[in-house]
């Protein structure tokens, strides 16, 4: 069975990485996994706890977290020495990015082969060259000799998506976790997500913050219940899906259809 390495960064949110990697252990069967925790948080109290860390390969602790982008950064940039060199591919992915299945890592590893591509992932603005850093595929070999795509202080999907156009790597966007962010007008309206999805039915994922949700856990598990197509979680009461799926393909196909406002008048005075 191949091997692929998948690298989790976690700062504070330790409960979704619990989660995280039991749905890996639970459901992500093609491969091999070597699973590598990248945490920053421990000296702020943010400790993973022991039945976590015994379902990775590898836990890299950091201390002195120094920052958002710039802890982002450090904590790729420390699990990227122990990545094996027996994994072809690597998968970045954060502790709430919850993945059903690996469905969809088989079929864009089969797409970066097919097209001599190094890297796979949303495009994460639209209408501008950028790449999502919080799921996506990578090539091991050519990351571990371009560590510098790592190596950002600011918004790291501008300047990965500038990093691979600049220097003419091919990267894939993987259009199952796409759209990602809403045109501002939406956002007052009800139903709509708060600025973007975080639900992705085609590919089974949820990225939600928990602290945005009014049930907090229990809702983000009702989200994954509903992409997974069955009820992986055990949750109170008898939730119906239909509603929801309902009311989010609604607001895909609208967002994809209705141009940002700000893109429009650009597009019209140029």
């Amino acid at each position: 069975m191949d091997k692929v390495c998948v690298i989790i960064r976690v700062y504070n949110r330790i409960e979704d990485l619990k989660y995280c990697v039991e749905i890996i252990r639970n459901t992500w069967k093609a491969y091999n996994y070597h699973v590598i925790l990248s945490c920053n948080g421990s000296d702020d109290g943010y400790i993973i706890d022991d039945g976590t860390v015994g379902k990775a390969d590898l836990l890299v602790e950091i201390k002195n977290n120094v920052g958002h982008f710039s802890g982002n950064s450090q904590l790729l940039l420390a699990a990227l020495p122990h990545i094996p060199d027996s994994c072809d591919y690597t998968v970045i992915l954060e502790a709430d990015t919850w993945l059903y299945g690996d469905e969809l890592i088989v079929a864009y590893i089969n797409k970066l082969k097919q097209q001599n591509a190094v890297w796979a992932s949303a495009q994460f603005f639209r209408y501008v060259r950028n790449l999502a850093t919080d799921f996506a595929i990578i090539e091991t070999a050519w990351l571990k000799t371009h560590p510098e795509v790592f190596e950002f202080d600011k918004t790291p999907e501008y300047y990965v998506g500038n990093y691979l156009s600049r220097l003419d790597f091919k990267f894939i966007y993987i259009t199952e976790n796409m759209p990602i962010n809403l045109p501002k007008y939406f956002r007052r309206f009800p139903g709509a997500s708060n600025g973007r999805f975080f639900t992705f039915q085609k590919s089974k994922m949820v990225t939600h913050h928990v602290e945005n949700l009014r049930g907090g856990m229990e809702e983000k598990k009702f989200y994954f219940n509903m992409v997974a197509g069955q009820d992986y979680f055990n949750i109170s009461g008898h939730p119906s899906y239909n509603w929801e799926r309902l009311k989010l393909g609604f607001f895909v196909a609208l967002s994809i259809l209705i141009p940002y406002k700000g893109w429009f008048f650009k597009t019209k005075k140029d």
